[in-house]
């Protein structure tokens, strides 16, 4: 940087969907793989500099529906047997396709299969541009 000039501080953000709900065929039991269950989705984004914070232009945004539809697109496209593998899947894809430094989702079974009442089963998972 030569002197006399500055450099503009980056504005970061943080993008966060709650409660997106997906049918869809994951589990353990086999009937959970068939007959396909509710899940529940709860993503944050970080962006380590946002320009459309500065322009207010949606061209330079990530857009939250397409954010929503990787999530769908994973979900509904493959079939994995656990929660946390679900999870991991949509957090690598969400770092592949989008400039974003970080990624938290937490994927929730709204009727797990267990001999128990609980009103959700949930896994959170956090990933990085250094998992990719």
């Amino acid at each position: 940087m030569s002197a006399g000039t500055t450099q503009r501080p980056q504005h970061s953000a943080t993008i966060r969907l709650e409660g997106l709900s997906v049918y869809a065929h994951h589990g353990m039991v086999a009937e959970e793989r068939s007959l396909g269950q509710r899940f529940e989705f709860d993503l944050d984004v970080d962006l380590p500099d946002c320009v459309a914070c500065r322009t207010d232009d949606s061209a330079d945004a990530v857009a939250y529906e397409a954010l929503a539809a990787v999530v769908v697109e994973v979900a509904t496209n493959f079939r994995f047997s656990l929660m946390e593998a679900l999870a991991d899947a949509v957090c690598m894809e969400v770092l592949a396709e989008f400039p974003v430094s970080r990624v938290r989702i937490a994927v929730s079974k709204t009727a797990p299969s267990i001999p128990h009442t609980v009103a959700r089963a949930t896994v959170v998972l956090e990933r990085t541009r250094d998992h990719l």
